[in-house]
């Protein structure tokens, strides 16, 4: 299995998953750490990646021409405009995560990689779950979130999450058989899950 993509509720411990993944298998593990680097190379900035991600505001592309100079929107769409339109945006994000499928032995974790990478035989979708009052406690253990605040943490998380899945998949942006294997993570351990996504890949 060439790729492997890991898509997450937040606080479901995706990013520790792909690691022992790619340490496991020897891949390439891509996260929202490496991405800069992967973009510079395509000309794709990832200030813009964070920010499309993060901001609805992006889905009104003149906003985007007032809270940037025109340099800094050229070296993101390689041409001189003012507005950033949003199917530009998405064609270049589209572009990138196709790249890194391109080179083989991968794991990618987010950016809607089991989405842009449906058609590639050589690929294994993993979706991770989990209740929410789970999902507050990993919070609060594992990323430092103050226990008054995970509530909030998660809320805008899901939301902004899902924003952006709706923005470029669809309304089915979490349909089932999108993906080879969910795995709810209050039902299993880290290591089983790593089990079960190495029996899928091999599959």
């Amino acid at each position: 299995m060439a790729v492997i993509t890991i898509s997450r509720e937040v606080a479901t411990g995706g990013r520790k998953l792909g690691k022992l993944l790619a340490e496991k298998l020897g891949y390439q593990y891509v996260d929202k750490s490496l991405l800069q680097n992967v973009a510079e190379d395509l000309n794709v900035s990832e200030r813009a990646l964070q920010g499309f991600e993060k901001g609805r505001a992006f889905r009104v592309s003149n906003l985007f021409s007032k809270m940037y100079s025109r340099e800094y929107i050229q070296r993101i769409v390689g041409h001189d405009k003012s507005v950033v339109e949003e199917n530009e945006y998405q064609q270049s994000l589209r572009n990138l995560i196709r790249a890194l499928a391109k080179q083989g032995n991968v794991v990618i974790i987010g950016r809607a990689a089991y989405y842009f990478l449906q058609d590639l035989d050589d690929a294994c979708h993993i979706r991770l779950v989990a209740p929410a009052e789970w999902r507050q406690r990993f919070s609060i253990e594992h990323l430092g979130i103050a226990a008054e605040q995970a509530g909030d943490f998660l809320e805008r998380h899901d939301r902004n999450r899902l924003w952006f899945h709706r923005s470029l998949c669809g309304e089915g942006c979490y349909d089932p058989k999108l993906f080879h294997l969910t795995i709810n993570m209050a039902r299993v351990s880290m290591d089983l899950a790593m089990r079960l996504v190495l029996a899928t890949a091999k599959g």
